[in-house]
């Protein structure tokens, strides 16, 4: 945090997270971030197509707790399930893994 002409202005919360946080901790978030990702993608989704959750829940042939539980990102679903999920609202599906190497 700094202070510019008696205001605090907050920095990069990433940058933070770096700065204090073990491991385990900077993976919570990490992790987090992905289902914060996919959640807002159904919600969007959802919302520019005017469907109720239980009417998405019926489009994609699971049931509404499901699509409520997607949407909170409190839900860690699988790779075979978000592909399904895909395929059924009509989106593209990539899996992307970057590795970084170090000799």
């Amino acid at each position: 945090m700094e202070i510019i002409d008696n205001k605090f202005e907050l920095g990069d919360a990433w940058k933070l997270i770096d700065e204090l946080a073990d491991e385990s901790t900077k993976e919570m978030f990490e992790l987090d971030d992905i289902l914060y990702d996919i959640s807002m993608k159904i919600y969007e989704f959802r919302l520019k197509n005017d469907l109720t959750q239980k009417q998405l829940a019926e489009k994609l042939g699971i049931k509404q707790s499901m699509v409520s539980k997607l949407e909170s990102g409190q839900y860690n679903p699988s790779i075979e399930q978000l592909w399904k999920i895909s395929k059924k609202l009509g989106w593209n599906f990539k899996v992307h893994l970057f590795g970084i190497f170090k000799s």
